[in-house]
């Protein structure tokens, strides 16, 4: 699949830029990503930690203002989102993209900030190889 066939992320005009190597650029599909089949090995949440210091999640229904960090520092003021981490279930892998230069978490975020919350030094991943990026794409509809 060409790169022009996924469905480009909508939020991008919108993305702080400290997000651009994070975030990918299209629309991807969690079952799709959930289902390739791929080996679970471990990583330390060291390595992965810079993560939680991201604004990636909402907040107020404004998109990328909200930091995992400030989730676990003050979890009263962002209840809604301490709750999901406090539910998210560490069992399941995080999925990390494999760049270049470091690993970013594509789905497992609120396992991540509870494995740092619970005082974990690693937590279970699925590496993502960049080949397979077309798998878990959403394609353009036509119009």
């Amino acid at each position: 699949m060409s790169a022009s066939m996924r469905q480009p992320f909508p939020l991008l005009e919108i993305m702080p830029p400290v997000l651009n190597d994070v975030v990918l650029d299209f629309v991807w599909d969690q079952q799709k990503l959930w289902s390739l089949h791929l080996p679970v090995t471990q990583v330390s949440v060291a390595e992965l930690e810079w993560h939680l210091d991201l604004p990636m999640w909402s907040l107020n229904g404004r998109p990328f203002v909200l930091t995992p960090k400030e989730v676990a520092q003050d979890p009263e003021r962002f209840r809604d989102q301490y709750a999901r981490t406090l539910a998210a279930d560490t069992r399941f892998p995080l999925h990390l993209l494999v760049r270049p230069n470091r690993l970013t978490v594509l789905d497992g975020l609120h396992r991540l900030l509870k494995a740092g919350i619970e005082g974990r030094k690693t937590v279970l991943v699925k590496m993502v190889p960049p080949a397979r990026l077309d798998d878990i794409a959403k394609v353009r509809t036509r119009s």
